[in-house]
């Protein structure tokens, strides 16, 4: 009887122990949420939500209004490669020695001791860690360090995500925006309605390129509707918090690759399910005009999976009880972008925009790539008028020389066309802003204004020989094409103020 008893009373402790367990860990993964990141790729502020009201961008617009639409957002560099590899890290590129667009597998820098990517730190700490391959996702990673990338990540695919009982950090890299375009279909939208900015002719050229980038954006749109159908197929979408950004700005003749905002404000929209704990900072349906880093991105993801960020990463967490103090000022960096060397150094704070070019022997225009001349039109509109004289002064600009320091008072000035180096009245805010990116430069550990080795040079000397070579037919003829088009539109006159 007594064993009987005991019997009874041990199964009764299992049933009991079972219970608490199986409590705790539904607790456990209930409490525990999943991130994923979307990430487009060459893509500004051009959203309808964000007031283009030529797009429709019904998902996105959707997504916002059940989150948060910053405004002020900067990628660390106008390109995706160096962009990549800072929000992989939570680290300036110049910092970890990983800066140039792009290096050879076999010249690719360790990343320093101690440093470890997002995907790796959520590993770390029991999740699954996935990079989306199934479509529309590309599987990018376009890191410039060391890594073997097939232990970063656990899955590429949302099935296993679903059958796994881990929450999971996930990243999924469309891209639709980049070029080359697919044309916009006839009467998307009409060429006369597109507004262009003032430091391009304002021409029909002009006009198809951008056009044909909206449609790239509509398009983007959809391929948003379908991943969110996805988290919705594997019954993921009720405990994921989803981050909407690109990873520099559009792809166009002076924004990817420069340092104004046009090739550095990105968009970024953070939505948190309804039901889920909504961190302090975190409310619903607004819009912040917060000034943020890309790297703030991948603090504040480490913070909301429950990691402490580690104590050198360089983002700042903009959610949550252990928010960080408010930006007052971002920086960017970029060096060699394929043949071009180009060692800037941007900074931005809410009103001003700072900029120093240490490599200056060339124009906006003239410092375009090969891959560039071959797919930008606006590349050739550019020398085309200006041989004829067409310009106007904002778009000379684009055919002068760079100057060694830029600074421009984008409250009065959103297009950046009036450097105010020269301006006696903004010289307290030019020695001011001298000083911050000194300081910047050296507290950062700025490894990107060292002298390359002798590998790196003829590497991408290399480079560039042969990529003009392999884009020489395709550069003549788009070349042949936009003066085709400007022959046919000799009456156009560009206006300065449209």
């Amino acid at each position: 009887m007594a064993e009987k008893l005991l019997s009874v009373l041990a199964i009764t402790l299992w049933l009991i122990s079972y219970c608490v367990y199986s409590v705790l860990a539904q607790s456990d993964k209930v409490s525990r949420p999943n991130v994923l990141w979307i990430i487009a790729e060459d893509l500004s502020p051009d959203l309808n939500c964000y007031g283009n009201t030529l797009v429709e961008t019904l998902n996105l617009d959707a997504l916002a209004r059940r989150g948060i639409r910053f405004t002020n957002v900067f990628a660390t560099a106008p390109v995706c490669s160096p962009s990549r590899t800072a929000l992989a890290t939570g680290m300036y590129q110049t910092t970890i020695g990983a800066y140039h667009m792009r290096y050879l597998e076999n010249l690719k820098p360790a990343l320093p001791p101690g440093i470890k990517t997002i995907a790796q730190l959520s590993q770390e700490a029991g999740y699954l860690s996935a990079n989306i391959r199934d479509d529309p996702g590309r599987g990018k990673t376009d890191w410039m360090f060391q890594a073997d990338v097939d232990q970063q990540f656990d899955t590429y695919h949302w099935k296993d995500i679903a059958r796994n009982e881990q929450p999971f950090f996930a990243q999924l890299s469309t891209a639709m925006t980049h070029r080359s375009f697919e044309p916009a279909t006839p009467g998307q939208f009409p060429l006369d309605s597109i507004s262009i900015p003032p430091y391009y002719p304002d021409h029909p050229v002009s006009r198809r390129d951008f056009a044909d980038y909206y449609a790239s954006i509509e398009r983007l749109d959809k391929e948003v509707g379908q991943i969110l159908e996805s988290l919705k197929k594997y019954d993921l979408d009720k405990n994921t918090i989803i981050f909407f950004f690109s990873d520099h700005g559009r792809p166009m003749t002076r924004g990817k690759n420069y340092h104004y905002d046009s090739g550095l404000m990105v968009p970024l929209i953070v939505s948190i399910p309804e039901g889920m704990d909504m961190p302090t900072g975190y409310e619903l349906g607004t819009v912040s005009d917060k000034l943020l880093s890309t790297l703030d991105i991948t603090a504040t993801t480490l913070s909301l999976l429950g990691i402490n960020p580690p104590d050198d990463i360089q983002g700042r967490v903009f959610f949550g009880s252990n928010r960080d103090e408010p930006r007052k000022v971002v920086f960017s960096a970029t060096n060699r972008i394929g043949e071009t060397n180009f060692r800037s150094r941007s900074l931005r704070t809410l009103r001003y925009r700072y900029s120093r070019h240490y490599h200056r022997d060339f124009s906006v225009n003239s410092s375009a790539t090969a891959y560039r001349k071959a797919n930008h039109p606006i590349y050739h509109l550019l020398n085309i008028l200006h041989e004829q004289g067409q310009l106007t002064e904002a778009q000379q600009n684009l055919v002068t020389t760079i100057p060694y320091e830029e600074l421009y008072d984008t409250q009065l000035d959103p297009f950046e066309t009036k450097n105010l180096v020269e301006n006696a009245d903004y010289k307290v805010v030019l020695d001011s802003l001298r000083g911050v990116m000194n300081q910047w430069i050296e507290e950062s550990g700025d490894q990107g204004l060292g002298t390359d080795s002798s590998a790196i040079e003829e590497a991408f000397a290399t480079y560039g020989k042969e990529s003009a070579a392999r884009y020489a037919e395709k550069i003549e003829s788009l070349h042949q094409q936009v003066e085709q088009v400007v022959g046919e539109n000799s009456d156009i006159h560009n206006n300065e103020n449209n």
